[in-house]
């Protein structure tokens, strides 16, 4: 009995323990901290946190993916979405066009409501997953956007060219500052989201660019790489900005004090938080020798300046312990912490959410009406027309009884890098101009086969799904690579499993993966097969029941074909098994069939083409040849297309082409050849919509080139050059172009008059008239430039220096007025390292394009 009692007593004494420990943790969750209190600053609340927090608490926040801090109540907080033109993870959004077809707009009043309906959306899904606590995938929460990117594109083959606003600083400032507003909205106290501009600074190549060391004077950084950034941070009020990967002068941006503190914060003034790229921190170590351990990696970037690391090695791993053996004092850290907390408090994560209007956004405005209208909108804005020889556009459909569509580009929707998945089904240039003529033309199409090849893909008229006699073929996808577990199943149409070049899937949605397809091949011909996998690591694949390629195993890609008799009217089992091991997967399932045509690989294209009124061919690249990772190796266009293109011109002279690409393109044969040139850009979900409007007439086309089109890869200084000023960009490039910096054609022609000049101590204002003088009503880009006409130091051939894109009615006459700060005259002298204004004559120039200049005028600047 003792016994007993003794157990209760202890029993008792145990949870009372158990009670004293677990009440204080209960209570604190529950606690009004004076950091929940929204009627105190920021300042005031930071502090309160700051206080309770333990040194180590302090270094959780310094991650991407910070943990929840339960004794507090601080919940987690995931940083690194992406909104380079829609929101990237965590659904389905309006995927809006390419950054670049962003800046051929030329329209930043368009670009603010681009991103705020971007920023929209993401507030939108951020309150349908009540306020963020049912997001659990790190880098896909909705409140932290690494975007706009505006590193300068000063070179065409960088792969990642489509993610910028072009080569020219004032034209990035203006779309970038417009884009970062929009993201971060209006309100006096809240942030809707935080914006990134990046990488900072000088992030221009991709094959070299983690131990990447680029030497660039003061005065190139200045003038050229930096102004950008500056707006973005001084105008747009940008709450974050994105260390890049490079090394500058010797210095790793992710730990150079200079970059980082002396300009970054002393001079601009920015009060945000500093997240490296992804992975950057460990770089200081492994590729840029910077440092010999990763403690000491975490000291030099914190210390420079860097408050939050994207990824979890140096900071998560090696900060704290750096700390406890005193390489890093707690001062150092919590000045890192309190900008990242600050950006968490102006968001409003720890407010009532009745008080924040973000809150309020509805779901319904995801890829609501308005913003698919405003895609295509965009879209259009977006279209650069190269060429119209004899005015052959627009396309009179009453005209016109057959059109051929065809091209590498035809019937894809091709997004370009950093692209989310779509609400609607998206439209493909195929689709957009079928929509378009309805039964009023017919549309010949043939699928585009290549010369390099000899394969295509096997359509789904020819397959047949075993489940349902659906056409096309079972598919199972696994969420590993072994083909095991419970699959997603689905019909497709054909075996195009290409993450990297289609649009965005949810059944390809993770890293390793593996897919197994099932069904019939039902051929309409006899004679022999040339069946065809184009795949990389493994594949099996079996006809009726034999296995007749068997590489499961890693490897790169490469096309397995093996050949098999059909007849007509009979079917033949196929199943075909995949495995990715990570990486830019893909695999597909070809054939070559029987030649009924001779040995003319585009035998049925040239028929096509011979009976068609217009050929409009839908050419360009896509990501196998251009994005993150990955850059260019030449300006052209890859060799079948231009082969391609040649042997149907042969065959119809009224031919369009229209281009898909994110980046310039050195087409010096279809320049002196075809009659018109169209570039879409990657033109977003509807961008075959807009494109069938611009060929037919219903959108009189107005984008403007963000960048030069060169001719040749020998009109470019070497890749690692970063010195603008040998040659680079229109600023200073003294050849002939293909197609000039902000050049673009229209259905109507403009006349441009009575320039004037007034000046005084603080600017010069310039006025010049624009009259709509052809039978179209249109929008021109009126641009002003700039020329320092003797200059003590090189200065650029002409610099822009105001645009404005407006709208004229036929007869229209409107007056566009620039006004010139003088700061903006002055030039970097590298001597007393500031910023000099030398007095003297300067050229004002006003015109189409920086080749197509109209008015000038040179006046004295004192």
């Amino acid at each position: 009995m003792k016994k007993i009692e003794k157990y209760k007593h202890m029993k008792a004494k145990l949870l009372l323990v158990l009670g004293l420990c677990i009440l204080p943790m209960f209570l604190n969750a529950q606690t009004n901290y004076p950091f929940k209190d929204c009627s105190l600053s920021i300042d005031e609340r930071v502090d309160d946190l700051m206080s309770r927090l333990t040194v180590e608490e302090k270094v959780f926040l310094l991650q991407a993916s910070a943990k929840e801090i339960s004794r507090l109540g601080v919940d987690k907080y995931y940083h690194g979405n992406e909104g380079l033109h829609g929101v990237v993870k965590g659904g389905r959004f309006t995927v809006f066009p390419q950054a670049i077809a962003l800046s051929a707009t030329w329209n930043p009043n368009l670009i603010y409501n681009v991103a705020t309906a971007i920023s929209d959306e993401a507030r939108a899904k951020w309150n349908f997953l009540n306020q963020g606590k049912d997001q659990t995938s790190g880098y896909s929460d909705m409140l932290t956007m690494w975007s706009p990117t505006i590193n300068m594109a000063r070179d065409p083959r960088w792969g990642r060219t489509p993610e910028t606003y072009g080569e020219d600083p004032f034209l990035t400032s203006k779309i970038g500052v417009s884009f970062v507003k929009g993201l971060q909205g209006d309100d006096d106290k809240y942030l809707k989201v935080v914006a990134t501009p990046k990488h900072f600074v000088a992030n221009n190549e991709e094959e070299n660019r983690f131990a990447c060391n680029a030497e660039i004077s003061e005065r190139a950084l200045r003038e050229y790489y930096l102004p950008a950034f500056k707006a973005c941070i001084q105008e747009g009020k940008a709450q974050a900005i994105m260390s890049a990967y490079n090394a500058i002068n010797g210095i790793p941006c992710t730990a150079n004090n200079w970059l980082l503190n002396t300009v970054l914060r002393d001079e601009w003034g920015f009060t945000g938080y500093v997240v490296s790229d992804c992975g950057a921190p460990t770089y200081l170590e492994k590729s840029h020798h910077f440092v010999d351990t990763k403690k000491k990696a975490a000291k030099v970037a914190i210390e420079a300046g860097l408050d939050l690391e994207c990824g979890h090695n140096i900071y998560t791993n090696h900060l704290y312990p750096a700390y406890q053996d005193g390489l890093v004092d707690e001062a150092t850290i919590d000045k890192a912490a309190r900008r990242v907390l600050e950006a968490r408090f102006k968001l409003g994560i720890f407010d009532p959410a009745e008080g924040n209007p973000y809150t309020k956004i509805s779901p319904d405005v995801i890829s609501s009406q308005k913003h698919q209208d405003l895609a295509l909108e965009t879209s259009r804005q977006s279209i650069v027309l190269l060429k119209n020889q004899d005015r052959i556009l627009p396309l009179k459909a009453g005209k016109i009884k057959k059109i051929a569509v065809v091209g590498f580009n035809a019937d894809q929707v091709v997004f370009g890098d950093y692209s989310g998945l779509p609400a609607i089904s998206p439209i493909s240039p195929l689709q957009g101009i079928q929509n378009k003529v309805g039964d009023k033309i017919e549309v010949r199409h043939v699928k585009w086969k290549t010369a390099a090849r000899n394969l295509n893909l096997l359509e789904s008229e020819y397959l047949r799904n075993d489940k349902n006699n659906e056409k096309g073929l079972f598919a199972e996808y696994y969420d590993d690579k072994f083909l095991e577990g419970t699959p997603q199943t689905r019909t497709d149409k054909v075996v195009n499993f290409d993450p990297v070049n289609q649009p965005p899937d949810p059944y390809t949605n993770y890293k390793h993966k593996s897919v197994r397809w099932t069904g019939y091949i039902a051929p309409n011909i006899s004679g022999e097969y040339k069946i065809g996998v184009n795949s990389d690591d493994g594949i099996r694949l079996w006809l009726n029941d034999e296995l007749v390629v068997d590489e499961w195993h890693n490897r790169g890609t490469t096309t397995d074909q093996v050949a098999l008799k059909m007849e007509a009217g009979k079917k033949y089992a196929i199943k075909l098994e995949y495995f990715d091991n990570g990486g830019d997967a893909i695999c597909q399932l070809l054939w070559e069939v029987p030649n009924t045509m001779g040995d003319d690989l585009y035998a049925e294209d040239k028929q096509v083409a011979r009976s068609s009124d217009y050929v409009i061919a839908v050419m360009g690249i896509n990501k196998s040849i251009e994005k993150e990772g990955r850059d260019r190796v030449e300006l052209g266009l890859p060799d079948d297309q231009i082969n391609y293109l040649k042997d149907i011109y042969q065959e119809n002279n009224n031919m369009i082409v229209v281009l898909v690409a994110g980046s310039s393109l050195a087409i010096n044969w279809m320049d002196e050849t075809v009659p018109a040139i169209v570039d879409a850009w990657y033109p977003g979900e509807s961008g075959g919509a807009a494109i069938a409007d611009v060929l037919f007439g219903d959108y009189n086309p107005a984008g403007r080139l963000p960048f030069t089109f060169y001719k040749s890869a020998e009109d470019l200084p070497p890749m690692n050059d970063y010195e603008v000023n040998k040659g680079r960009t229109y600023q200073y490039f003294e050849g002939e172009p293909l197609y000039s910096f902000g050049y673009g054609l229209s259905y109507t022609s403009f006349d441009y008059s009575d320039m004037t000049i007034v000046k005084n101590k603080e600017s010069v204002t310039i006025a010049v008239k624009v009259k709509n003088s052809g039978d179209y009503k249109g929008d021109e880009v009126v641009q002003l430039y700039v020329k320092d006409v003797k200059s003590s130091v090189q200065r650029p051939l002409k610099q822009l220096l105001g645009f404005e894109r407006t709208s004229l009615a036929i007869g229209e006459t409107k007056t566009i007025t620039f006004k010139v700060p003088v700061e903006k005259l002055k030039y970097w002298d590298d001597k007393c390292e500031d910023w000099h204004f030398e007095k003297g004559a300067f050229e004002f120039m006003v015109g189409a394009s920086s080749s197509d200049i109209r008015l000038k005028k040179t006046c004295k600047v004192k």
